[in-house]
């Protein structure tokens, strides 16, 4: 079996120059929309750490406060099982 050679013609040239350019303007837009969604995650990040300052500066307990938002993001029937395999550990350590 052999195989034939691609035509190398002017289309051939132009088409293969049109799919780098639009290959680079894709990897572009990418590159783009990342640095992006970075730059955002960034300053949220910044922003809930002001907002744990402003907490702490009035009193409340930090570790307390990122304690309670941790078990806010779980599922209510995970957070339940797992204080309960909680209580266990700890009634079994009081005996």
């Amino acid at each position: 079996m052999t195989v034939l050679p691609f035509k190398e013609d002017a289309d051939f040239k132009k088409h293969n120059s049109k799919v780098l350019e639009s290959s680079a303007e894709d990897m572009k837009e990418f590159v783009r929309d990342y640095q992006s969604l970075q730059t955002q995650l960034e300053d949220v990040k910044r922003d809930q750490k002001d907002l744990i300052v402003v907490m702490k500066s009035k009193g409340y307990d930090v570790k307390a406060l990122r304690e309670m938002l941790k078990r806010l993001k779980q599922d209510a029937n995970e957070r339940a099982e797992q204080e309960e395999v909680v209580q266990l550990y700890m009634d079994l350590l009081r005996s």
